[in-house]
This record gives C-alpha cells, structure tokens and sequence, in this order.
C-alpha cells in the first residue's frame, strides 16, 4: 500500500502495476490481482485487476506449472473524495477456481504509478 494525496473530488486515479506476476499449481488454478482504495476495490466505473489462470499440469509425470511473467494491472477509479487515499495491490482469488500459489515482484523491478486524471 502507498498513500496518495487525492487534489480534486470530481476527478478520476489512474493506477498502474508494472511487474512480475507468478502463479504455480499442479492442477488448474487462478490468482486475480487488484487494486483498492482506502480499503475496497473500485467500483466506478470497475474493479481495477487482472487474472492469470493456469490449466493442469501433467498429473502422470506428477509436474507443476510455474509461470513468471512481466505483467501490467491498469485502469481507472472515479469517485473517489479528496484527500488522502491508501492504494494498494492485493492477491486474491478468481470466483469459482482453486487457488494457487502466486507472487508478485520475484527478480524484477516492480513499480505503482498513481495519477489524478480530471474529468
């Protein structure tokens, strides 16, 4: 998480994750990244996230699936009062897929830019 001074109650954040996204499993799975603010995720006009699913490995040869990738989560947040704002980066799970064993940052540079955009 990182704080932000928020100038303008009419304008939009734009949020910007670049990094490494990880994700693991022997079997099909999926990790969801996203963002929230003060505390929840963005609803206007939508969630801010990305997902990476992973379909099975090769159950016979008992082998795991470890993908790393350079990755992006972007997008924008209206509603959003002036003042200060804590935003931050979370990993959760995708509805309905079993979870895997995610990371974020491995071996990389990872950067969050924040921008007040005005409507």
């Amino acid at each position: 998480e990182c704080t932000f001074t928020k100038m303008r109650s009419d304008s939009a954040l734009r949020v910007l994750f670049i990094g490494s996204l990880r994700l693991k499993c022997k079997m099909a799975c999926c990790q969801r990244w996203y963002f929230t603010f003060n505390g929840a995720e963005c609803m206007g006009p939508l969630p801010v996230e990305a997902i990476i699913y992973l379909d099975q490995g090769s159950p016979e040869l008992n082998s795991t699936i470890n993908i790393h990738r350079t990755s992006t989560v972007e997008g924008l947040c209206e509603g959003i009062p002036a003042g200060l704002v804590d935003v931050g980066i979370w990993v959760g799970t995708c509805a309905d897929y079993p979870r895997g064993d995610a990371s974020t940052g491995w071996n990389s540079v990872s950067r969050v830019i924040i921008e007040e955009l005005p409507k």
